[in-house]
């Protein structure tokens, strides 16, 4: 009997969609490429009145192959192979849910209005709509950025907006984004002052991004204790109001 299967690899075979007792049997089947039921139940220690069934369903599963015969003898595929065809059928159900979602996403159902308003909490999500902003902005797009992390970060996509449409660049500490290839205007302290250590509800808040395209969507990050958290909006009265405001900026004394 194994003294002690590694409970990392347990745990991976696990998260691929086997038993215990299943990866337990797979990898003593790895180890001995052929065998019969009664040497896996002896050196995996899986118990003997399950060890078929567990066989069959390993079988049944693409995992080892069945010899019939007396004794039936065992042999486990390739784990190598066992990844490819993961791989495959992964692939394959995300094509195929992919294709069921845009059926979906083709019906017209009567809803209620969607909100104009949401709130994002994850790293992927905050940058996956911040590029879904950018890449729809056909005349102008208004940035202020605290970090230059985010410029970096869409380096990319602002260099394709510079030449479609009008582009602003506002910044703070203008010498932190000097290795970036843009234009930049810098805000006065007064400005900074006013955006960070805002204190909400017992909370404080510090802007570290905001962006207004065409006047009729925004997105600002701020960063709270330990956490980060986007607000979308598009509401185009509030967001023409945060295009003033921040077009005010540009032209007015608060920027360098």
């Amino acid at each position: 009997m194994f003294s002690q299967i590694n409970p990392q690899l347990i745990s991976n075979l696990e998260k691929l969609g086997l038993t215990e007792n299943e990866a337990r049997a797979y990898i003593g089947l790895v180890s001995l490429r052929e065998a019969k039921a009664s040497d896996i139940h002896e050196l995996t220690n899986v118990p003997r009145a399950k060890i078929y069934e567990i066989l069959r369903s390993l079988a049944k599963k693409g995992y080892l192959e069945v010899r019939q015969g007396t004794p039936t003898y065992f042999r486990a595929v390739d784990p190598k192979q066992i990844i490819v065809k993961m791989k495959d059928e992964f692939l394959n159900y995300a094509t195929d849910a992919t294709e069921t979602l845009n059926q979906f996403n083709e019906l017209n159902f009567e809803l209620p209005k969607i909100s104009p308003v949401w709130c994002i909490q994850s790293s992927w999500g905050i940058k996956n709509r911040i590029r879904e902003i950018l890449a729809e902005a056909k005349e102008e797009v208004i940035v202020f950025s605290s970090k230059p992390e985010y410029l970096q970060e869409f380096e990319k996509e602002l260099q394709k907006l510079e030449k479609s449409c009008r582009l602003i660049l506002i910044v703070e500490e203008l010498e932190k984004f000097k290795s970036l290839p843009f234009e930049f205007k810098e805000v006065t302290k007064e400005f900074k002052d006013s955006i960070h250590n805002i204190v909400i509800d017992g909370a404080l808040y510090n802007e570290e991004l905001f962006i207004v395209a065409d006047g009729k969507v925004s997105i600002g990050v701020h960063n709270t204790g330990n956490k980060r958290e986007t607000v979308v909006i598009k509401l185009p009265i509030v967001c023409y109001i945060q295009k003033l405001v921040y077009s005010k900026v540009f032209e007015s004394g608060i920027v360098k």
